[in-house]
């Protein structure tokens, strides 16, 4: 089997992540990982277009990274923060399928946006376990068409092809998968810490059941926000986490072990994303140690077709 390679990208802070990751038969290796400043801020995407005045500048951060670090790989994917984007869990009838299915979709987004044509969002649906037979917990996302349109230029201006358009915190749950296969059946909490704000999941067997964003100004300290969200899943008698893992910026040591004994739950941890991982020997140790901050990246490499 011929070695294919797939790049990963993610935004936090102001600044690109970037993951490589080669695939040969079931072996996975990262060979690279970067990181740079941008001049644009998709957290403020939601005016982003494929005529937008920054996208030439944006193709030139990423051909600059690209040629830095030799990035040779043809397939190229984007974790998106979730500020432009529409997320919400919502209940579905069962069997609506298809056509259906997309005009019961567009119905939702219009109660949030009546004013909004269907041309202006990508609208996505995965279902959760079903509860009932009359309706089944679906995760609904929309994707702002102009955002996908720039990234879509951009991936044309480096002549590469387009793999995947995620969430930041939907692209992690693969590297979560990838890395901890030892805890997988037990329930665990995956929190995204971001500029003024913080993504909390739920992962269940595996796969992730439930999503809150949390949004603050003033105090950065993301203790609040974490510790309501596993309020809420206690009132949903959800069992107490084994384990909860953090990614995004400013993970402190600190941090982790005051937030361990806030919790009372001991396995709280920075995301290894190369816990499991095969590395390349000229990746960054800095970039290694601190490899939390590209796990949605990682995630998105992982992700062949």
């Amino acid at each position: 089997m011929k070695a294919i390679r797939y790049i990963g990208v993610s935004f936090l802070k102001g600044k690109i992540q970037l993951a490589e990751i080669e695939h040969k038969r079931k072996k996975r290796t990262v060979t690279v990982l970067a990181e740079r400043d941008t001049a644009v801020d998709f957290a403020q995407g939601a005016n982003l277009s494929a005529t937008h005045p920054q996208l030439g500048i944006f193709v030139s951060e990423m051909k600059s990274l690209i040629r830095q670090y030799k990035v040779t790989a043809e397939n190229i994917s984007f974790a998106l923060p979730p500020d432009p984007m529409f997320i919400n869990i919502i209940p579905v009838d069962p069997g609506l399928q298809g056509k259906d299915l997309s005009q019961y979709l567009q119905w939702e987004m219009n109660q949030y946006f009546p004013d909004a044509s269907p041309k202006d969002f990508f609208i996505g649906a995965d279902s959760l376990p079903l509860e009932n037979k009359t309706a089944q917990q679906t995760f609904m996302v929309a994707v702002r068409r102009g955002i996908a349109a720039f990234l879509q230029k951009t991936v044309t201006g480096l002549k590469l092809k387009l793999n995947i358009i995620d969430i930041d915190q939907f692209s992690t749950e693969k590297t979560l998968i990838t890395n901890y296969p030892e805890i997988l059946e037990h329930e665990i909490v995956l929190f995204g810490l971001r500029k003024n704000g913080v993504d909390a999941s739920l992962i269940h067997e595996g796969a992730m059941t439930d999503y809150r964003a949390f949004l603050y100004n003033g105090d950065s300290d993301p203790t609040k926000p974490i510790m309501e969200y596993l309020k809420y899943l206690k009132q949903k008698n959800t069992d107490t986490p084994a384990a909860i893992l953090l990614h995004g910026i400013d993970i402190a040591h600190d941090f982790v072990v005051s937030l361990r004994t806030t919790t009372g739950v001991k396995q709280t941890l920075e995301m290894n994303s190369l816990r499991k991982i095969r590395t390349s020997d000229r990746l960054s140790k800095q970039f290694m140690k601190e490899s939390y901050r590209f796990a949605a990246a990682i995630g998105l490499a992982l992700r062949a077709k």
